[in-house]
Protein backbone atom coordinates (compact mmCIF):
# COMPACT_ATOMS: atom_id res chain seq x y z
CA UNK A 1 0.00 0.00 0.00
CA UNK A 2 1.43 3.39 -1.04
CA UNK A 3 2.64 5.56 1.72
CA UNK A 4 -0.13 8.31 1.13
CA UNK A 5 -3.09 5.87 1.04
CA UNK A 6 -5.57 6.54 3.99
CA UNK A 7 -5.57 3.45 6.18
CA UNK A 8 -9.44 2.42 6.78
CA UNK A 9 -9.57 4.05 9.62
CA UNK A 10 -8.76 7.13 8.20
CA UNK A 11 -11.11 6.31 5.09
CA UNK A 12 -13.70 9.59 5.16
CA UNK A 13 -17.46 8.32 5.43
CA UNK A 14 -19.84 7.39 2.78
CA UNK A 15 -23.25 8.48 3.01
CA UNK A 16 -26.32 5.80 3.19
CA UNK A 17 -27.67 5.63 0.17
CA UNK A 18 -31.65 5.17 0.67
CA UNK A 19 -32.74 2.09 -0.72
CA UNK A 20 -34.67 2.71 -4.33
CA UNK A 21 -38.39 3.75 -3.97
CA UNK A 22 -40.97 2.28 -6.43
CA UNK A 23 -40.44 4.56 -9.42
CA UNK A 24 -44.12 5.28 -10.41
CA UNK A 25 -44.90 6.72 -6.50
CA UNK A 26 -41.30 8.32 -6.67
CA UNK A 27 -42.42 9.80 -10.39
CA UNK A 28 -46.04 11.17 -8.35
CA UNK A 29 -44.53 12.79 -5.58
CA UNK A 30 -41.86 14.55 -7.66
CA UNK A 31 -45.17 16.03 -10.11
CA UNK A 32 -47.10 16.97 -6.90
CA UNK A 33 -44.63 18.80 -5.12
CA UNK A 34 -43.53 20.23 -8.81
CA UNK A 35 -46.79 22.07 -8.58
CA UNK A 36 -46.78 23.34 -4.84
CA UNK A 37 -43.13 24.53 -5.66
CA UNK A 38 -43.74 25.94 -8.88
CA UNK A 39 -47.28 26.76 -9.19
CA UNK A 40 -47.26 28.99 -6.19
CA UNK A 41 -44.71 31.71 -7.16
CA UNK A 42 -46.44 31.35 -10.78
CA UNK A 43 -49.58 32.39 -8.97
CA UNK A 44 -47.71 35.09 -7.12
CA UNK A 45 -46.14 36.31 -10.53
CA UNK A 46 -50.16 36.44 -11.76
CA UNK A 47 -51.36 38.20 -9.19
CA UNK A 48 -48.51 40.54 -8.58
CA UNK A 49 -49.44 41.06 -12.94
CA UNK A 50 -52.77 42.06 -11.79
CA UNK A 51 -51.82 44.53 -9.34
CA UNK A 52 -49.63 46.54 -11.79
CA UNK A 53 -52.21 46.67 -14.40
CA UNK A 54 -54.59 47.74 -11.78
CA UNK A 55 -52.16 50.55 -10.93
CA UNK A 56 -51.02 51.62 -14.72
CA UNK A 57 -52.01 54.77 -15.22
CA UNK A 58 -54.72 55.24 -18.43
CA UNK A 59 -52.28 57.22 -20.38
CA UNK A 60 -49.78 54.93 -20.62
CA UNK A 61 -51.07 52.04 -23.14
CA UNK A 62 -47.42 50.46 -24.12
CA UNK A 63 -46.83 49.08 -20.20
CA UNK A 64 -50.61 47.51 -20.37
CA UNK A 65 -49.82 46.05 -23.58
CA UNK A 66 -46.20 44.68 -22.33
CA UNK A 67 -48.13 43.81 -19.06
CA UNK A 68 -50.97 41.83 -20.75
CA UNK A 69 -48.62 40.16 -22.74
CA UNK A 70 -47.03 38.33 -19.85
CA UNK A 71 -50.30 37.21 -18.58
CA UNK A 72 -50.88 34.11 -20.83
CA UNK A 73 -47.54 33.26 -21.12
CA UNK A 74 -47.99 32.99 -16.98
CA UNK A 75 -51.33 31.34 -17.03
CA UNK A 76 -50.09 28.65 -19.49
CA UNK A 77 -47.23 27.86 -17.39
CA UNK A 78 -49.31 27.49 -13.87
CA UNK A 79 -51.90 25.36 -15.72
CA UNK A 80 -48.85 23.17 -16.85
CA UNK A 81 -47.71 23.16 -13.23
CA UNK A 82 -51.36 22.06 -12.18
CA UNK A 83 -51.61 19.47 -14.74
CA UNK A 84 -48.40 17.50 -13.57
CA UNK A 85 -49.81 18.02 -9.66
CA UNK A 86 -52.87 16.59 -10.70
CA UNK A 87 -51.52 13.91 -12.51
CA UNK A 88 -49.32 12.98 -9.45
CA UNK A 89 -51.85 13.19 -6.91
CA UNK A 90 -54.14 10.48 -9.21
CA UNK A 91 -51.17 8.27 -9.44
CA UNK A 92 -50.06 8.35 -5.95
CA UNK A 93 -52.61 6.25 -4.82
CA UNK A 94 -54.07 8.28 -2.48
CA UNK A 95 -57.02 8.98 -4.45
CA UNK A 96 -59.83 5.86 -3.68
CA UNK A 97 -62.76 6.40 -6.33
CA UNK A 98 -66.10 5.63 -4.29
CA UNK A 99 -68.57 3.13 -6.61
CA UNK A 100 -71.64 5.07 -6.56
CA UNK A 101 -74.71 5.22 -9.03
CA UNK A 102 -74.59 8.07 -11.05
CA UNK A 103 -76.70 9.87 -13.72
CA UNK A 104 -74.25 9.90 -16.42
CA UNK A 105 -76.19 11.50 -18.80
CA UNK A 106 -77.43 14.42 -16.75
CA UNK A 107 -73.72 15.00 -14.98
CA UNK A 108 -72.61 15.11 -19.55
CA UNK A 109 -74.58 17.42 -20.18
CA UNK A 110 -73.48 19.70 -17.45
CA UNK A 111 -70.40 19.94 -18.04
CA UNK A 112 -70.82 20.03 -22.04
CA UNK A 113 -73.60 22.95 -21.86
CA UNK A 114 -70.64 24.97 -19.26
CA UNK A 115 -68.11 24.38 -22.38
CA UNK A 116 -70.33 25.84 -24.62
CA UNK A 117 -69.38 29.29 -24.67
CA UNK A 118 -65.48 28.61 -24.62
CA UNK A 119 -65.94 26.28 -27.49
CA UNK A 120 -68.42 29.29 -29.68
CA UNK A 121 -65.79 31.53 -28.89
CA UNK A 122 -63.35 30.08 -30.85
CA UNK A 123 -65.98 29.20 -33.69
CA UNK A 124 -66.80 25.78 -32.27
CA UNK A 125 -69.67 23.57 -31.96
CA UNK A 126 -70.12 21.18 -28.99
CA UNK A 127 -72.37 18.48 -30.83
CA UNK A 128 -73.87 16.15 -28.08
CA UNK A 129 -76.22 12.89 -28.58
CA UNK A 130 -76.75 11.28 -25.18
CA UNK A 131 -78.87 8.32 -23.98
CA UNK A 132 -80.05 8.19 -20.40
CA UNK A 133 -77.82 5.93 -18.42
CA UNK A 134 -76.71 5.68 -15.20
CA UNK A 135 -73.10 4.40 -14.58
CA UNK A 136 -70.84 3.33 -11.38
CA UNK A 137 -68.79 6.21 -10.90
CA UNK A 138 -67.42 8.73 -8.75
CA UNK A 139 -69.61 11.37 -8.35
CA UNK A 140 -66.96 14.08 -7.60
CA UNK A 141 -64.12 12.83 -9.82
CA UNK A 142 -67.02 11.61 -13.11
CA UNK A 143 -67.30 16.24 -13.75
CA UNK A 144 -63.49 16.13 -13.67
CA UNK A 145 -62.75 13.43 -16.18
CA UNK A 146 -65.51 14.90 -18.57
CA UNK A 147 -63.97 18.31 -18.27
CA UNK A 148 -60.47 17.05 -18.47
CA UNK A 149 -61.68 15.33 -21.74
CA UNK A 150 -63.03 18.33 -22.90
CA UNK A 151 -59.97 20.41 -22.15
CA UNK A 152 -58.26 18.18 -24.48
CA UNK A 153 -60.68 17.83 -27.57
CA UNK A 154 -60.78 21.14 -27.64
CA UNK A 155 -57.09 21.84 -27.68
CA UNK A 156 -56.33 19.86 -30.12
CA UNK A 157 -59.18 19.96 -32.58
CA UNK A 158 -59.46 21.98 -35.63
CA UNK A 159 -63.35 21.28 -35.90
CA UNK A 160 -66.29 20.74 -33.97
CA UNK A 161 -66.79 18.41 -31.55
CA UNK A 162 -69.28 15.57 -31.45
CA UNK A 163 -69.97 14.06 -28.27
CA UNK A 164 -72.18 10.84 -27.97
CA UNK A 165 -73.68 8.72 -25.15
CA UNK A 166 -74.71 5.22 -25.58
CA UNK A 167 -75.69 1.83 -23.39
CA UNK A 168 -74.43 -1.69 -24.50
CA UNK A 169 -76.45 -4.70 -23.05
CA UNK A 170 -73.84 -6.98 -22.56
CA UNK A 171 -71.36 -6.53 -20.48
CA UNK A 172 -73.61 -3.62 -19.02
CA UNK A 173 -71.86 -0.32 -19.66
CA UNK A 174 -72.70 3.05 -20.78
CA UNK A 175 -70.10 3.80 -23.79
CA UNK A 176 -68.85 7.71 -24.25
CA UNK A 177 -67.40 8.24 -27.31
CA UNK A 178 -65.60 11.86 -27.86
CA UNK A 179 -64.55 12.21 -31.88
CA UNK A 180 -62.52 15.30 -33.61
CA UNK A 181 -60.58 16.22 -36.35
CA UNK A 182 -56.54 16.82 -35.78
CA UNK A 183 -56.47 18.97 -38.70
CA UNK A 184 -58.18 21.71 -40.97
CA UNK A 185 -59.89 20.66 -44.12
CA UNK A 186 -57.95 22.28 -46.33
CA UNK A 187 -54.52 20.86 -44.58
CA UNK A 188 -52.55 18.49 -46.50
CA UNK A 189 -53.49 14.39 -45.19
CA UNK A 190 -49.55 13.90 -44.44
CA UNK A 191 -49.03 17.09 -42.74
CA UNK A 192 -47.45 16.61 -39.23
CA UNK A 193 -49.90 15.58 -36.97
CA UNK A 194 -50.07 16.89 -33.52
CA UNK A 195 -48.88 15.15 -30.18
CA UNK A 196 -51.88 14.21 -28.52
CA UNK A 197 -50.12 12.47 -25.56
CA UNK A 198 -49.14 15.63 -23.67
CA UNK A 199 -49.78 16.46 -19.99
CA UNK A 200 -54.17 17.18 -21.07
CA UNK A 201 -53.96 13.54 -22.46
CA UNK A 202 -52.02 12.00 -19.72
CA UNK A 203 -54.75 13.84 -17.49
CA UNK A 204 -57.66 12.15 -18.91
CA UNK A 205 -56.06 8.54 -18.41
CA UNK A 206 -55.08 8.66 -15.53
CA UNK A 207 -58.40 9.95 -14.34
CA UNK A 208 -59.82 7.86 -16.05
CA UNK A 209 -58.10 5.28 -14.20
CA UNK A 210 -58.98 6.67 -11.00
CA UNK A 211 -62.78 6.02 -11.63
CA UNK A 212 -62.80 2.77 -12.85
CA UNK A 213 -64.04 3.31 -16.95
CA UNK A 214 -61.86 1.98 -19.72
CA UNK A 215 -60.38 4.28 -22.10
CA UNK A 216 -59.68 3.78 -25.28
CA UNK A 217 -58.12 5.92 -28.31
CA UNK A 218 -57.83 6.15 -32.22
CA UNK A 219 -55.87 8.09 -34.43
CA UNK A 220 -56.59 7.89 -37.63
CA UNK A 221 -56.69 9.95 -41.23
CA UNK A 222 -57.13 13.10 -39.48
CA UNK A 223 -59.77 12.03 -37.02
CA UNK A 224 -59.22 11.21 -33.19
CA UNK A 225 -61.74 9.06 -31.94
CA UNK A 226 -62.03 8.49 -27.95
CA UNK A 227 -64.20 6.24 -25.90
CA UNK A 228 -64.84 6.08 -22.50
CA UNK A 229 -66.36 2.89 -20.76
CA UNK A 230 -68.15 3.25 -17.36
CA UNK A 231 -69.77 -0.07 -15.52
CA UNK A 232 -73.51 0.15 -15.52
CA UNK A 233 -75.34 -1.80 -12.26
CA UNK A 234 -77.37 -4.70 -13.57
CA UNK A 235 -80.53 -4.17 -12.00
CA UNK A 236 -81.87 -7.31 -12.81
CA UNK A 237 -79.26 -9.43 -11.53
CA UNK A 238 -79.46 -7.28 -7.86
CA UNK A 239 -82.77 -7.67 -7.29
CA UNK A 240 -81.78 -8.92 -3.50
CA UNK A 241 -80.16 -5.00 -3.02
CA UNK A 242 -81.47 -3.53 0.20
CA UNK A 243 -83.70 -0.49 -0.40
CA UNK A 244 -80.86 1.87 0.72
CA UNK A 245 -77.54 0.40 0.20
CA UNK A 246 -74.71 1.54 2.11
CA UNK A 247 -72.74 3.57 -0.28
CA UNK A 248 -69.52 2.77 -0.92
CA UNK A 249 -67.02 6.03 -0.05
CA UNK A 250 -63.86 7.11 -1.53
CA UNK A 251 -60.84 9.43 -0.72
CA UNK A 252 -60.63 12.54 -2.26
CA UNK A 253 -58.64 15.32 0.05
CA UNK A 254 -58.72 17.62 -3.16
CA UNK A 255 -62.38 17.29 -4.72
CA UNK A 256 -62.26 20.21 -6.98
CA UNK A 257 -58.67 19.35 -8.08
CA UNK A 258 -57.59 21.15 -11.37
CA UNK A 259 -61.27 23.11 -11.95
CA UNK A 260 -60.63 26.85 -12.35
CA UNK A 261 -62.65 29.70 -10.05
CA UNK A 262 -62.75 33.68 -10.59
CA UNK A 263 -61.94 36.22 -7.45
CA UNK A 264 -62.94 39.39 -8.40
CA UNK A 265 -62.75 42.08 -5.41
CA UNK A 266 -60.46 45.06 -5.37
CA UNK A 267 -59.16 44.01 -2.42
CA UNK A 268 -56.06 42.28 -1.13
CA UNK A 269 -57.60 40.94 1.88
CA UNK A 270 -60.55 39.53 -0.36
CA UNK A 271 -58.57 37.56 -2.49
CA UNK A 272 -56.45 35.75 0.75
CA UNK A 273 -59.88 34.96 2.63
CA UNK A 274 -61.06 33.12 -0.11
CA UNK A 275 -58.03 32.10 -1.54
CA UNK A 276 -57.51 30.09 1.93
CA UNK A 277 -60.66 28.21 1.62
CA UNK A 278 -60.72 26.87 -2.18
CA UNK A 279 -57.00 26.35 -3.04
CA UNK A 280 -56.58 23.92 -0.49
CA UNK A 281 -59.58 22.01 -2.23
CA UNK A 282 -57.38 21.88 -5.40
CA UNK A 283 -59.63 24.82 -7.28
CA UNK A 284 -57.30 26.72 -9.84
CA UNK A 285 -57.91 30.39 -8.77
CA UNK A 286 -57.59 33.62 -11.28
CA UNK A 287 -57.99 36.65 -9.69
CA UNK A 288 -59.17 39.99 -11.05
CA UNK A 289 -59.62 43.62 -9.65
CA UNK A 290 -62.73 44.88 -11.12
CA UNK A 291 -65.77 43.82 -13.06
CA UNK A 292 -64.80 45.16 -16.40
CA UNK A 293 -61.62 42.97 -15.56
CA UNK A 294 -63.52 40.08 -14.85
CA UNK A 295 -65.61 40.68 -18.33
CA UNK A 296 -62.72 40.63 -20.32
CA UNK A 297 -61.79 37.64 -18.89
CA UNK A 298 -64.56 35.81 -19.28
CA UNK A 299 -64.99 36.65 -23.25
CA UNK A 300 -63.18 33.66 -24.60
CA UNK A 301 -64.22 30.96 -21.38
CA UNK A 302 -66.12 30.59 -18.59
CA UNK A 303 -64.36 29.02 -15.19
CA UNK A 304 -66.49 27.18 -13.29
CA UNK A 305 -67.17 29.13 -10.91
CA UNK A 306 -66.99 33.18 -10.35
CA UNK A 307 -66.76 34.61 -6.83
CA UNK A 308 -67.53 38.14 -6.14
CA UNK A 309 -66.96 40.70 -3.72
CA UNK A 310 -70.26 42.93 -2.51
CA UNK A 311 -68.21 45.58 -1.97
CA UNK A 312 -68.49 45.30 -5.97
CA UNK A 313 -71.93 45.74 -5.94
CA UNK A 314 -73.90 48.30 -8.81
CA UNK A 315 -75.47 48.14 -12.32
CA UNK A 316 -71.59 47.18 -13.59
CA UNK A 317 -71.94 43.86 -11.73
CA UNK A 318 -75.38 43.24 -11.95
CA UNK A 319 -75.48 42.95 -15.51
CA UNK A 320 -72.53 41.26 -15.94
CA UNK A 321 -74.20 38.24 -13.53
CA UNK A 322 -77.07 38.52 -15.40
CA UNK A 323 -75.33 37.81 -18.98
CA UNK A 324 -73.30 34.89 -17.23
CA UNK A 325 -76.69 33.41 -15.92
CA UNK A 326 -78.46 34.03 -19.03
CA UNK A 327 -75.68 32.40 -21.02
CA UNK A 328 -75.28 29.70 -18.44
CA UNK A 329 -78.01 29.40 -16.67
CA UNK A 330 -77.29 27.71 -13.05
CA UNK A 331 -73.62 28.88 -13.22
CA UNK A 332 -71.94 28.81 -9.67
CA UNK A 333 -72.03 32.98 -9.23
CA UNK A 334 -71.30 33.31 -5.66
CA UNK A 335 -71.18 37.01 -4.31
CA UNK A 336 -70.22 37.67 -0.46
CA UNK A 337 -71.34 40.65 1.02
CA UNK A 338 -72.44 41.76 4.60
CA UNK A 339 -76.05 41.56 4.03
CA UNK A 340 -78.06 39.82 1.25
CA UNK A 341 -79.74 41.95 -1.24
CA UNK A 342 -83.70 41.80 -1.46
CA UNK A 343 -84.27 38.97 -4.00
CA UNK A 344 -80.62 37.52 -4.21
CA UNK A 345 -81.79 34.23 -3.82
CA UNK A 346 -83.40 34.23 -7.36
CA UNK A 347 -81.84 32.23 -10.05
CA UNK A 348 -80.96 35.64 -11.85
CA UNK A 349 -79.51 36.98 -9.23
CA UNK A 350 -77.27 33.93 -8.46
CA UNK A 351 -75.93 32.70 -4.79
CA UNK A 352 -75.37 34.93 -1.50
CA UNK A 353 -72.72 34.20 1.04
CA UNK A 354 -72.75 36.21 4.12
CA UNK A 355 -69.08 37.44 4.96
CA UNK A 356 -69.33 36.56 8.53
CA UNK A 357 -70.06 33.20 7.38
CA UNK A 358 -67.65 32.57 4.61
CA UNK A 359 -65.51 30.36 6.21
CA UNK A 360 -68.74 27.60 7.35
CA UNK A 361 -70.71 28.36 3.86
CA UNK A 362 -68.87 29.15 1.23
CA UNK A 363 -67.57 25.50 0.59
CA UNK A 364 -71.11 24.02 0.92
CA UNK A 365 -72.50 26.89 -1.37
CA UNK A 366 -70.12 25.69 -4.40
CA UNK A 367 -70.50 21.60 -3.44
CA UNK A 368 -74.51 22.46 -3.86
CA UNK A 369 -73.96 24.48 -7.15
CA UNK A 370 -71.91 22.51 -8.78
CA UNK A 371 -72.92 18.95 -7.94
CA UNK A 372 -75.62 17.80 -10.90
CA UNK A 373 -79.58 18.47 -9.99
CA UNK A 374 -81.15 16.14 -8.15
CA UNK A 375 -78.16 14.59 -6.39
CA UNK A 376 -75.65 15.82 -4.11
CA UNK A 377 -71.54 15.90 -4.43
CA UNK A 378 -70.14 13.49 -2.49
CA UNK A 379 -67.42 15.59 -0.90
CA UNK A 380 -64.69 13.69 1.23
CA UNK A 381 -61.95 13.97 3.33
Amino acid sequence: MPDDAPSPAQAPPVAPVAPAGDSATDLASLLVQLGSEVAAPLAQALERLHEQLAQAAPDDEARSSALVALRDPLRRARDATLLAAQIGRLSSGRVVAAQEVCALRLVLQQVVESRRREAGSRGLQLRLDAVDAEALSDRALLPSLLHALLDWALWHTRSSIEISLSVGAWPAQARLRCRFALRDLDQAPNAQPPNLNGLRWMLVAHTAQAVGAQLRREDEAGVCVTQLEFPMLRRDLHLDLPASPEPVFGQDTQPFAGWQAMLVSARPEFHRQVTALMEPQGWALDRVNSIDEAFQHCLDALPQAIVVDGALAGADLQQWRTHVLAEAPGFCFIEVGPQAPAGARRAEDGLFCASGRLDADLQRLLREALAPRGEGLTFRL
